[in-house]
This record gives structure tokens, C-alpha cells and sequence, in this order.
């Protein structure tokens, strides 16, 4: 999202696909006091829905708690990453990602044992797709793109995913 006033299209767009694909109704949106969240468009729509808007104190981060546990989770996971595997910091968002589809395919002790893909989509993963996190491999380059004396090989990094 690279504006904010963009925010309540998107809003509405996983609104829309949250009830098509799972067939449930968000209950609670809770957010700071920030101006995307709190504009007539919002208010109405959540009483349209029937949804609960809770508004948080500004700068106050330990009122949404699991929230913030969640997202210390991803950093932390992030940042071994990041320091186990010397990736470049430009490569932030793809660990990120990462980061988070590894969580949500590992099963959870908070979910009786069940990895959140296993309890939203009611089906376990296949883990067959993994591999081994940010690891060097080589590319052969076309002979159109080298010389004689230069490199045939490009190196590059090979993601999770």
C-alpha cells in the first residue's frame, strides 16, 4: 500500500474475499486512531456488517498485545534469518514473506497442535515444496552474454518458496 487513502479499498476487497472463500464475517476490527481508520466510509460499513470498530490509545502499542507478540514473532524470525544466511538487507520483503508462510504452515501448540493453514483451509500442506532458505546456486549464462575470459556463472540466491 503505498498511499493511505487506499486503504479502504483494500479493506473491502479482503472483506469480500474473507466471506466468499471462508464464509465468515470479521467481528472486530481494531486499530489506532490513525485517519484511514476512523472516516464516515468505515463507520458505515461496519454497521452494515455488524462488525465491532475498537480504536486503540495513539502510541500505545500494549493495548493490542497479541498483536504486537505476533509481530515481534515475524521480526525475530526475520532477523535470524537475516543474520544466519548474510542476505542483503534489499532482500527484507522476501524474508518477510518467508517468514510468514513458514509460521503459517508450522503447526502451533495456541491451535491444538494444527498449523493455522491446516485450521483456515482444512486440509495439511504439503511440505514437499520446501527447501532450504536463501542457499548460493549458480546460473549458467547464455554464450551470447559472456566473453572468452569472463564468468559463465551468475551467482544467485534460491529462496524458500
Amino acid at each position: 500500500m503505498k498511499h493511505r487513502s487506499k486503504f479502504f479499498k483494500i479493506y473491502t476487497t479482503f472483506q469480500a474475499l474473507v466471506k466468499i472463500e471462508y464464509f465468515v464475517v470479521i467481528k472486530c476490527f481494531r486499530c489506532d486512531l490513525g485517519g484511514e481508520y476512523t472516516s464516515n466510509k468505515f463507520y458505515e460499513l461496519f454497521v452494515l456488517d455488524g462488525t465491532i470498530h475498537q480504536t486503540l490509545c495513539i502510541d500505545n502499542p500494549e493495548q493490542n498485545g497479541f498483536t504486537e507478540r505476533k509481530h515481534r514473532h515475524i521480526i525475530e524470525i526475520v532477523h535470524s534469518f537475516l543474520l544466519s544466511t548474510f542476505v542483503p538487507s534489499v532482500f527484507l520483503g522476501e524474508v518477510v514473506l518467508t517468514a510468514v508462510g513458514l509460521i503459517n504452515t508450522i503447526s502451533s501448540s495456541y491451535i491444538l497442535g494444527f498449523s493455522p493453514f491446516k485450521k483456515l483451509c482444512g486440509y495439511v500442506l504439503d511440505y514437499s515444496f520446501f527447501r532450504i532458505f536463501c542457499s548460493t546456486c549458480f546460473v549458467l549464462c547464455p554464450h551470447v552474454e559472456h566473453s572468452k575470459l569472463s564468468s559463465r556463472f551468475t551467482i544467485c540466491l534460491s529462496w524458500l518458496w
